[in-house]
């Protein structure tokens, strides 16, 4: 079992959206090229802890729109929702990328919410990312730490801006796709013994 040696890093909300901006569009590449992930929402889900945070969230992603080309594809490209509301659905839709801004969620309340992470982690997202204090360890639960910093896909002019933000996290991340390395018996070569193709009845 390999270890993960990615170092974590405090972010903030605008560097974190300007990264789902980035994200996005070569996901919905994705979708559309894979016919088995047709079903996902191509949108992102948006969550944070309370209302209140809600509307924080809502008026930074209305700054970072304004700012921002196809302004109308990103606003109709995210749905958002708090986490007591995603609790109470009986059926989530399932989505391509799903975002927890979670800062100020404590961690007993953390442990309370773990099974509905896990739920998104496992079966209604295919990316997911949550941000939440830098003393909560999502590790136990399968989610790697995540320095967007040291992605070459964020390509930031004024770096020092988005991050001079006052409320910070840390970043974990799962991603359905690359969690696991393929090891190399599960590989196409290996199955149903080749080598005794034509020598053996079965």
């Amino acid at each position: 079992m390999t270890k993960n040696t990615v170092k974590r890093a405090d972010i903030t909300l605008p560097l974190l959206i300007e990264y789902v901006d980035a994200l996005l569009p070569s996901l919905t590449t994705q979708t559309e090229q894979s016919p088995e992930h047709s079903k996902d929402n191509n949108e992102a889900l948006w969550v944070t802890h309370n209302n209140a945070d809600l509307l924080a969230l809502q008026a930074q992603l209305d700054d970072t729109t304004f700012i921002n080309e196809n302004t109308e594809a990103k606003l109709n490209a995210r749905h958002l929702s708090t986490l007591s509301d995603l609790a109470k659905q009986h059926v989530p839709d399932r989505y391509e990328l799903a975002c927890f801004w979670l800062p100020t969620l404590s961690a007993e309340l953390t442990q309370h919410y773990v099974p509905l992470l896990m739920r998104y982690r496992d079966l209604y997202a295919a990316h997911l990312l949550i941000a939440l204090d830098s003393s909560i360890d999502l590790k136990p639960y399968g989610f790697t730490p995540f320095n967007i910093l040291n992605e070459p896909s964020l390509n930031i002019d004024d770096i020092q801006s988005i991050t001079s933000s006052t409320v910070t996290a840390t970043l974990w991340q799962f991603n359905l796709y690359d969690y696991k390395q393929l090891p190399n018996w599960l590989n196409a070569d290996y199955w149903a013994n080749p080598e005794n193709w034509g020598k053996h009845r079965w």
